[in-house]
């Protein structure tokens, strides 16, 4: 968010000198457009366990996001994200991230061998609630770079 705000009042000196550097109006109001567009989608991430599915979904737009069936989802495990794996969403070498902010997340293994990673400020909670949601014992072993000894 503090990058788009500034993205946004970097848009806001180019417009009071816009007279001076040419800049089609057009050309502009598009750059505004799409910081705004930025802003709404990942100024917040919401993320929900009911009894069929795990949803994360960014911004008050609620897209982009991503879900998993709990029949699909082998375990989950709170960690704490490197300085480096940064915020958006993008691959590492655990997985997609999905974040918004901050350095908690919680890896989700699915049983396909598959996992990804969502961002979140109460990791071990989140982690909990989709573990019990699973309605049988989680299975933490084929989840990679989450310090789980695979047995």
């Amino acid at each position: 968010m503090a990058a788009l705000g500034v993205g946004l009042l970097v848009m806001l000196a180019v417009f009071s000198s816009m007279t001076r550097l040419q800049i089609p109006m057009l050309a502009f109001v598009a750059l505004i457009a799409f910081f705004g567009l930025l802003l709404l989608v990942f100024c917040s991430m919401t993320t929900e366990v009911d009894g069929e599915e795990f949803r994360a979904r960014f911004g008050v737009l609620g897209w982009p996001g991503k879900s998993a069936a709990l029949s699909e989802i082998a375990a989950a495990v709170p960690i704490r994200l490197s300085l480096i794996a940064g915020w958006g969403i993008h691959i590492t070498t655990r997985g997609w991230l999905f974040n918004v902010s901050g350095r908690g997340a919680v890896i989700v293994g699915l049983n396909n061998g598959k996992q990804f990673l969502v961002g979140t400020d109460e990791p071990v909670r989140l982690a909990d609630a989709i573990n019990q949601a699973l309605g049988r014992e989680p299975v933490f072993a084929g989840i990679r770079g989450a310090g789980v000894v695979a047995m």
